[in-house]
């Protein structure tokens, strides 16, 4: 029992210390990790631990505290990146087949697409959506509106993406024709050509406190849930819903099966995790609900420090402008919050200042300005950006803010110190823009609607014109008709006496018709009933050798029946009673136009009684062309014994006279 009671207290020092581990990765590295499955982030610390060579979870905690670099090393294991590109191959072919044709089709002609890889790692599945939409569009890729995001919470994986150079191992799922016509080799690597980089954006953004990439058309997140408890899956989830257009596409990892996402997605294929929005429920509702489960946990602030007199005035000076001014650090924390700001977003300062921008949900600061927008600043790409978004309010019409994100600089340095964000109401000049645009349009619509009733009105005048002339001529027409009807009446009745004197011909040739039909039927039946009572062997074959007759001295000669006889071919007929010589020397006879008359033949009949016959073959013939054959076998087997006998009885009477003498 005493054992058993310090495994538990072993086991209970060693969860807080795990604990105390999560909580200074969060404080020195500022990587949230409280909602993480403890499982894999135990596996994760203990792996590190066998290599520091590290006994206990104290001491690696320790080792922390006395090497602060190997926080790196421990994030670089928690963040396990493993990716590839097309990575779960039939997934990828139905995105490719199904899921992409159908989001270009509902796309109209220049409208944007906006796709985003979340946890994309070094970037592989960023670059794989860049290469199957470019596949999609064809040519109109490269013109296309279209922006692939590509986010990832560890910065150095980022900074490897957006090189976008990989080596011949990590390209190895790339299909060959795509490897040869979107990347260029370079140096024993693989660099994705610009056509594709262009459309690809990357950026470091962290799933559970900075705000989503919103207006999306397909969101990929693979192997990013199985490391989330419960809570922090829906959380997240609830912000995918948010993040997409209605009837968005979401796809999860092949071992993420989460029930909460069945309830506010509608399932397309549940088996390869691809979801849809549910566009039938009221936008706005929704919209509502899901913005309130993006509300953060509360974060640790720091004391307020005492400012000097320039500070101050500085402060003074922001807090006095009439228009929302927020100022942040360059990873995103809020420093600055004007009274403009307060009174806009209803947000006081002690709610904001020490938290992340990206995590505070403000509406009208959609994520491409918080992303996109201040990545081009940040970076330097950009002076400053500049754009337009709607800000809901209950009971009113939608706020349209314009928002300017500037660079932050310290004196006359050049390097960017933070980031300034101007929020200007624009609602007036919005209203007023629209005002005139529907003017102009309404103008433009009356006078093409004016043009279009005189050109109608001279147009008709013409019809009119033509159709009385055409009335005029068909007058004439109709008299001139009528005249050929009345010669066509006349016509017809002489037509239809001669018809009926044809008739009576035809009656009569009909009637002597079945005269000699039924004269041929009585001619071919007699014919017919002599040559099978006939007792030697006829057999008539047409031009090609097929039997057209066959009775019954050939039945009983030749050991066939008439039935499985007629239509066969007769040089391939089994005929047991015939040698093979024979019936070659026969064909040849045959084939050269040539008859055989009197040729004695030996026979055997499938009794085995043997006999000979007399062959006559002779060759019908019309006009030189051969039409076929009669073949007549007359049995001389009872004469040729009778003859036989009466040699023998002439032999016999000769030889007895002399004895007589």
């Amino acid at each position: 029992m005493a054992k058993q009671r310090r495994q538990r207290e072993s086991a209970a020092v060693r969860d807080a210390h795990i604990e105390g581990i999560i909580e200074s990765v969060r404080q020195a590295r500022n990587f949230d990790f409280r909602n993480y499955k403890r499982a894999t982030l135990t596996r994760r610390i203990e792996r590190r631990m066998s290599d520091r060579r590290c006994n206990t979870v104290a001491e690696y905690q320790a080792l922390l505290e006395r090497e602060p670099a190997e926080y790196d090393a421990l994030l670089g294991a928690l963040l396990i990146k493993v990716t590839s590109f097309f990575r779960d191959e039939e997934l990828w072919d139905r995105l490719a087949q199904k899921i992409i044709p159908q989001v270009l089709s509902e796309k109209r002609g220049g409208e944007e697409i906006r796709v985003w890889s979340a946890g994309c790692a070094t970037g592989e599945e960023a670059y794989t959506l860049g290469l199957l939409f470019a596949e999609a569009m064809g040519a109109s890729f490269n013109t296309a509106d279209i922006k692939v995001f590509g986010t990832d919470l560890d910065e150095k994986a980022v900074a490897y993406a957006r090189h976008g150079v990989y080596t011949p191992q990590q390209v190895e799922g790339v299909p060959k024709r795509l490897l040869e016509a979107h990347f260029d080799a370079e140096s024993g690597r693989f660099a994705v050509k610009k056509e594709i980089r262009r459309a690809v954006v990357f950026g470091v953004h962290n799933l559970v406190s900075d705000a989503p990439i919103s207006r999306l058309d397909l969101l990929v997140c693979r192997n990013v849930f199985i490391y989330l408890n419960n809570s922090l899956q829906k959380r997240v989830l609830t912000r995918f819903h948010y993040a997409l257009r209605r009837h968005g596409v979401m796809v999860l990892g092949k071992s993420e099966l989460i029930p909460f996402a069945s309830k506010i997605f509608e399932p397309v294929d549940v088996g390869r995790r691809i979801y849809r929005k549910n566009g039938r429920r009221d936008a706005a509702l929704s919209q509502v609900r899901l913005i309130n489960l993006l509300e953060q946990e509360t974060a640790n602030r720091a004391e307020p420090l005492e400012m000097t007199p320039t500070e101050q005035f500085h402060s003074d000076l922001v807090q006095a402008m009439d228009v929302p001014v927020v100022a942040t650090a360059l990873d995103g924390t809020v420093l600055s919050w004007n009274a403009a700001a307060v009174a806009l977003w209803g947000r006081p300062h002690n709610e904001v200042l020490g938290k992340k921008l990206t995590a505070l949900g403000l509406p009208g600061l959609s994520g491409e300005i918080l992303i996109e927008r201040t990545a081009m600043v940040r970076e330097g790409r950009s002076p400053h950006e500049r754009a337009t978004s709607a800000m809901a309010r209950s009971g009113n019409p939608p706020l349209q803010l314009a928002v300017t994100v500037l660079p932050l600089r310290s004196g006359g340095e050049q390097d960017i110190q933070g980031l300034v964000y101007v929020a200007q109401d624009v609602t007036a000049v919005y209203d007023l823009q629209t005002e005139l645009t529907k003017v102009n349009a309404e103008r433009q619509n009356a006078f093409e609607e004016l043009q279009t009733v005189n050109e109608e009105l001279q147009s008709s005048n013409e019809e009119l014109e033509t159709t009385n002339e055409e009335l005029q001529s068909a007058n004439e027409e109709l008299q001139t008709t009528n005249e050929e009807l009345q010669s066509t009446n006349e016509e017809l009745e002489t037509t239809n006496e001669e018809l009926q004197s044809t008739n009576a011909e035809l009656d009569a040739t009909n009637r002597e018709l079945a005269s000699r039909t039924d004269e041929m039927n009585q001619l071919t039946f007699l014919q017919r009933t002599i040559i099978r009572s006939l007792s030697s062997a006829v057999v008539v074959l047409d031009q090609k050798g097929r039997i057209t007759l066959w009775n019954l001295g050939a039945e009983r000669l030749l050991g066939v029946s008439e039935q499985e006889a007629v239509g066969q071919n007769f040089w391939t007929l089994h005929l047991p009673g015939l040698a093979r010589s024979f019936l070659a020397r026969l064909r040849k006879a045959v084939t050269q136009n040539q008859a055989i008359r009197g040729e004695e033949v030996d026979y055997e009949l499938t009794n085995g009684a043997r006999g000979t016959a007399t062959v006559a073959a002779v060759p019908v013939v019309d006009d030189g062309t051969a039409m076929g054959l009669v073949i007549l076998f007359d049995d001389t087997t009872r004469l040729r014994s009778l003859t036989s006998e009466l040699g023998k009885l002439k032999s016999k009477n000769h030889g007895a006279r002399p004895e007589e003498n």
